[in-house]
C-alpha cells in the first residue's frame, strides 16, 4: 500500500515554523519597538530605532547566503532547531535584559534576524522547493498563507500584553519567546529535508513516468534540469528577478520601522496604527492567496511586477495621507503587494533555475532584496531627526516600488533576460523564443517529436 504523501503534512508543519518566526518578527517589532522611543532609560533617538530595524533587514541579508550553504550541508530540520534557539535567546534578552542601544542592535538587530531567517523564512521555502514541483506553487502559497496569518492575528494580543503589564515595551516579547520554545521540538520531530529521506518523490509521483506525464500539464515554465550555483550567478536574469523583488521587501521593511511614528506623527491615533498593521498582515495574507495561487498560471515574475506597482501606488497615498481612511489603503495595498512577492519570489527562482542549488539560490536572492531594503529604515529615521517629517522617505520608497516593477520589461516569461539566451543550446534557444505559442512550456521543452514541431513552425 502506497503511504501518504508526506508533503502535504509538511505544508502545514512548514507553515507553523513561519508563523512562528518571520511571519511575526516585524509586525511583534512594528508593536513593540516604537515603545522604545518613548522610554528615555533606552536614550533612543529616530535614528537608532531606525538603524535597530535597518541592521534587522542587513543581517538577514548577510546571513542568507550563508544559511543556504547550512541548509545545504545540514538540512533544513536542524538549521530550524537551530534557529529557534537563537530566536528564543534574543527574545528572553529583549524582555529581560536590554537597556541600552546596543543591547538592542545585537539582541533585535543581528540574533532575532539571522535566527527567524534559520528557523523561518529561507529554510521553510526551501524545503518546499525540494518536495514539490508540479504543484510548487500551490504549496508555497498554503505554507506562506499558514505563516503570515501571524501578522494578523498576534500584534493585537502584543498590544494586549503590553496593556495588561502597564504598558511595558519588555513585556511585547514574552509571546515570541514562547512561540520559539514551540518551534524547537517541532522542528526536530516533524521536519524532514527531501522527499528522498522517507523514500518518496517530489509532488508524490510514483515514479518517474508519472513525473514525466505531470511535466506536461505545467503551464509555465518549470526547469527541468536544475542550474549548478555558479551557472545561477552567472545568469544576468537572476539578479534581474532579485531586483524586482526587492520593492516588495523594502516597502514592507519601511512599513514595519517608520509606520507608525509617520501616522502618529500626523494625528492618527495610536491604535488606529495597530488596526493598520493588522490589516497590512491580513491583506499579506490576501496577497499570498490571490497572487500566490495564480504562479502555477501565470508566470511569477509578472506577478512580482504588477504586486511593486500596487506597492508604489500605497505609498504614495501614504505620502499626503491626512486621515485614517487613506492609512489603511497604504498599508492594504503594502501587505497585498508584499505578500505577492513573498509567495512567487522564490517560486520563480525555483521554476527559472531548478531545485539542485534552490536554497543557496534563494539565499544570495535575499541577500539582494533584503541588504537593499536594509537602507531605508535608517534614511527615514535620519531624515525624521532632520525635518521631522517621514514624507520625504516615503517618496522615496514609492520610486523604489516603480523602479522595481520596471525590471519586468526586460525579464521574459522563461527568466532569462530579453534577447539573452545565447547560453542555452541552439535548439532550446528556438523552443525559448517559441513558448508563448506553445501550448504548454514542458510540451515544448519535452520529447523530440515536438522539438521537430516548433523548428519546422519557425521555418515556415
Amino acid at each position: 500500500m502506497k503511504k501518504p504523501f508526506y508533503g502535504n503534512r509538511l505544508i502545514g508543519i512548514l507553515g507553523f515554523m513561519y508563523f512562528c518566526s518571520s511571519g511575526v518578527i516585524l509586525p511583534a517589532a512594528n508593536v513593540i519597538n516604537p515603545l522604545m522611543l518613548e522610554d528615555a532609560s533606552m536614550g533612543l533617538t529616530g535614528t537608532l530605532l531606525g538603524m535597530g530595524f535597518s541592521l534587522f533587514v542587513l543581517f538577514q541579508g548577510l546571513s542568507a547566503p550563508v544559511i543556504g550553504a547550512v541548509i545545504d550541508r545540514i538540512g533544513a530540520r536542524l538549521t530550524m532547531a537551530i534557529g529557534a534557539v537563537a530566536l528564543l535567546g534574543a527574545s528572553l534578552a529583549l524582555a529581560f535584559l536590554v537597556s541600552s542601544p546596543i543591547a538592542y542592535f545585537i539582541c533585535f538587530g543581528i540574533i532575532a534576524s539571522v535566527g527567524a531567517m534559520m528557523a523561518g523564512q529561507l529554510s521553510t521555502q526551501s524545503t518546499i522547493g525540494a518536495w514539490f514541483v508540479a504543484r510548487r506553487g500551490v504549496a508555497m502559497t498554503a505554507t506562506m498563507f499558514i505563516g503570515a496569518s501571524s501578522a494578523f492575528l498576534l500584534p493585537p494580543v502584543i498590544e494586549a500584553i503590553i496593556g495588561s503589564c502597564g504598558g511595558s515595551w519588555h513585556s511585547g516579547w514574552y509571546l515570541i519567546a514562547v512561540l520559539s520554545v514551540a518551534m524547537i521540538p517541532v522542528a526536530l520531530l516533524l521536519v524532514k529535508n527531501k522527499p528522498s529521506d522517507l523514500g518518496q518523490l517530489p509532488d508524490g509521483a510514483s515514479g518517474a513516468g508519472d513525473m514525466a506525464e505531470k511535466r506536461k500539464d505545467f503551464k509555465v515554465f518549470k526547469r527541468e534540469k536544475s542550474l549548478a550555483f555558479p551557472q545561477v550567478l552567472r545568469t544576468p536574469a537572476f539578479w534581474l528577478i532579485a531586483l524586482a523583488a526587492t520593492g516588495g521587501f523594502a516597502a514592507y521593511s519601511f512599513a514595519t520601522s517608520q509606520g507608525m511614528i509617520h501616522f502618529t506623527t500626523i494625528g492618527i491615533e495610536r491604535s488606529a496604527v495597530v488596526m493598520g498593521v493588522s490589516v497590512m498582515g491580513g491583506a499579506s495574507l490576501l496577497g499570498k492567496l490571490v497572487m500566490g495561487s495564480l504562479s502555477d498560471r501565470v508566470e511569477p515574475v509578472r506577478i512580482i511586477s504588477i504586486a511593486a506597482l500596487l506597492i508604489a501606488a500605497g505609498i504614495l497615498t501614504a505620502a499626503v495621507a491626512f486621515n485614517g481612511a487613506m492609512m489603511l489603503i497604504y498599508y492594504f495595498c503594502t501587505g497585498f503587494g508584499f505578500g505577492a512577492i513573498t509567495a512567487t519570489f522564490p517560486t520563480a527562482i525555483a521554476n527559472y533555475f531548478g531545485a539542485g542549488a534552490f536554497s543557496k539560490s534563494l539565499g544570495v536572492g535575499i541577500f539582494v532584496t533584503t541588504i537593499i531594503a536594509s537602507v531605508l529604515p535608517l534614511a527615514g529615521g535620519v531624515i525624521y531627526d532632520a525635518c521631522g517629517s517621514r514624507s520625504p522617505a516615503v517618496f522615496l520608497a514609492a520610486g523604489g516600488g516603480v523602479l522595481s516593477s520596471a525590471v519586468r520589461c526586460v525579464v521574459s516569461s522563461s527568466g532569462f533576460p530579453r534577447g539573452q539566451l545565447s547560453s542555452l543550446p541552439i535548439s532550446n534557444r528556438i523552443i525559448e523564443s517559441r513558448l508563448p505559442q506553445a501550448r504548454t512550456y514542458n510540451q515544448a521543452r519535452t520529447g523530440r517529436l515536438e522539438r521537430r514541431r516548433v523548428i519546422e513552425d519557425m521555418k515556415k
